[in-house]
């Protein structure tokens, strides 16, 4: 008698197991721009950075809003940090001329495992386009590198 039954449900967990696909998807790389990668970019006298810090080794979670009227919102779960203040103007050309420099804001190829790495996450709105592109230490190029070190030189200041 448990053969009659066993043989059915092997018959039934077979054919639904034929149904599954091969492979997984592939998921979208990180870096993806929102905007077409050779879009100009010209010198913005309007921006916004919506910029994120989390992991490395401490587990922080930090993030900041500059705006291109100097204006910097700077706040952080670990460590508790909730500022608001004004930044110079000559560190607003500074920004400026970084948003230029690392326009299209691409993110290298993301390969490997980094346990201790920091997640970085930008969301930046001049000339009418948004981009945003994650990345990790292993990940910045070099054109993103300079933009993310003088934002991580904000969350320090704002967090001593």
């Amino acid at each position: 008698m448990s053969k009659i039954i066993v043989l059915p449900l092997i018959i039934i967990v077979l054919s639904a197991c034929a149904g599954m696909p091969a492979s997984t998807p592939t998921p979208e790389p990180l870096g993806t721009p929102t905007s077409p990668p050779d879009a100009a970019c010209s010198s913005p006298s309007d921006w916004t950075i919506q910029y994120k810090r989390t992991g490395g080794i401490g587990g922080f979670d930090q993030s900041l809003t500059l705006e291109s009227d100097g204006s910097l919102t700077v706040q952080s779960e670990h460590p508790p940090v909730d500022e608001q203040m004004t930044i110079p103007e000559d560190h607003v050309k500074t920004i400026t001329d970084l948003l230029v420099q690392a326009c299209p804001f691409k993110a290298g190829p993301t390969e490997g495992v980094c346990a201790d790495c920091f997640t970085y996450e930008l969301n930046i709105q001049m000339d009418g386009q948004t981009y945003a592109v994650q990345a990790l230490d292993t990940t910045l190029t070099e054109e993103l590198r300079p933009l993310i070190s003088i934002l991580d030189e904000f969350l320090q200041v704002t967090s001593q």
